[in-house]
């Protein structure tokens, strides 16, 4: 048995669909709350539509589970005003076989007040941050 094989003895094997479906949960109802229509939030990412729909409903275009990329969720949560650990499920807690996280336990008005001398930034998003001529992270 190689040494992967007994890193992984006895422990259940992740169910990503549950995470993946609690990731796209989470961009879905950010996107509501910031009132983007899913072609909105793919023009500000540059992503298709489709991308944005396929994640949020946690398919590919295979119908299998999603799997995005770090960078895909740092891009949502520059568009979406929130710390990536708004969109990711279960942070600060050790993954278990199923993701049980379905709520949305994080203020979404990110940075907070308190928090207004730590950003040398508004706190209020622009209206459209495509329009004003910000461009999200590479």
């Amino acid at each position: 048995m190689g040494i992967l094989g007994r890193v992984h003895e006895g422990r259940e094997q992740l169910h990503w669909p549950s995470y993946g479906h609690t990731l796209g949960a989470r961009v879905r109802e950010i996107r509501k709350i910031r009132g983007y229509s899913q072609e909105e939030l793919a023009e500000i990412v540059d992503m298709s539509r489709n991308a944005i729909s396929n994640l949020e409903r946690n398919e590919n275009n295979n119908g299998k589970p999603g799997d995005p990329r770090l960078s895909t969720v740092y891009k949502l949560s520059w568009a979406l005003d929130v710390p990536p650990a708004a969109l990711l499920p279960a942070v600060g807690e050790k993954p278990q076989a199923i993701c049980v996280d379905e709520s949305l336990l994080v203020d979404v008005r990110w940075p907070a007040p308190r928090d207004e001398v730590l950003f040398d930034v508004p706190l209020t998003p622009p209206e459209n941050p495509k329009r004003v001529g910000h461009q999200p992270p590479r």
